[in-house]
């Protein structure tokens, strides 16, 4: 279970809106939430930041100061807050490091820009491995320590690799903190018919003739093979867990238009990271991102000894994995 929550502020309402959803995740996980506002230092003939930001730096104290106090107050949650000086992505996976959960608002444009995230949280997303719940912004004029809703399903896509142990992970943890049940949900490939090559028609565009018998035996092994996690995780931490699969060649379509369809409210995905690379998301969970309006739950790979967790362990070692933080 998650045991600190960490939450970056930069003075906007926008950040604020984090606020109460962290709030509402911490009561369930009897957490406690760390509020980080970044200064931003400004070199200047010799000084490693002006003089004159001093003010600055004694408003940034004074707004992270009343931020903390007011949300301990409204809440009883423990709360501690730091500003820090440097660039702001480093520093906020810096203090990270001693949280579970990074809980942030993206401060980039809706709809299908590439850099709708902003640059400090893809940044933040690229650089932890601790899970980041990605929040979209809201036109609302609620108190900043106010959740806007608290998430009732979430969605949480399995693509048979170990890497999606992570997600299941941090899903685990985020539906057991809100009282959220989980939907698994997998895209498996179609499979193409064996037909003859038809030497009047360029390569490239040969016709793909989808062998739907064979698909779907497929579709029904993969859902069974869910079903039989689902039970798993039932036992091992009484969740309610859905599950289905279908087939489609558009897998971020697919989730995107599964998640809309079920009144899901939160996509947990693990990142195919590199690094520092641009594309740390891959082309899934960025179209995901992107296109489903939703918050995401993200998290980027982190091995456990020489391999990654396997999505058939997390029931048996998610227990084990908790008690180390």
């Amino acid at each position: 279970m998650f045991k600190k929550i960490l939450v970056p502020l930069d003075r906007s309402a926008l950040a604020e809106q984090a606020i109460g959803q962290a709030a509402l995740i911490a009561r369930g996980a009897k957490a406690e939430i760390d509020l980080v506002l970044v200064h931003s230092p400004f070199p200047f003939a010799g000084y490693t930041d002006a003089p004159w930001y001093d003010a600055e730096w004694a408003a940034d104290h004074k707004y992270l100061e009343a931020a903390a106090n007011d949300l301990q107050s409204g809440s009883g949650l423990p709360v501690t807050h730091v500003v820090m000086r440097g660039m702001p992505a480093e520093r906020i996976c810096e203090r990270a490091a001693d949280a579970d959960l990074v809980v942030m608002t993206s401060h980039g444009r809706t709809g299908l820009s590439r850099a709708w995230l902003g640059s400090v949280a893809d940044s933040v997303v690229r650089r932890t491995s601790v899970p980041v719940l990605m929040l979209r912004p809201e036109n609302t004029a609620k108190p900043r320590a106010v959740a806007r809703h608290s998430f009732k399903h979430i969605l949480v896509p399995i693509d048979g690799s170990e890497l999606a142990g992570e997600a299941l992970t941090s899903a685990i943890q985020l539906a057991k903190a809100v009282g959220a049940d989980l939907a698994l949900f997998r895209v498996v490939p179609t499979i193409p018919l064996i037909a003859a090559y038809d030497m009047t028609v360029p390569l490239g565009y040969q016709p793909m003739v989808v062998d739907q018998e064979a698909t779907e035996r497929l579709r029904v092994q993969v859902k069974s093979e869910l079903g039989a996690l689902a039970d798993r995780l039932y036992d091992a931490h009484g969740l309610a867990v859905t599950f289905d699969a279908v087939a489609s060649a558009q897998v971020a379509d697919a989730i995107v238009q599964f998640a809309h369809a079920h009144d899901i409210d939160c996509i947990a995905m693990t990142t195919h990271g590199r690094g520092t690379s641009r594309l740390v998301l891959g082309s899934v969970a960025d179209k995901v991102l992107r296109g489903s309006g939703l918050p995401v739950l993200l998290r980027r790979p982190a091995y456990v000894g020489e391999s990654y967790l396997k999505v058939d362990d997390v029931a048996e070692q998610l227990p084990a994995l908790a008690a180390t933080k």
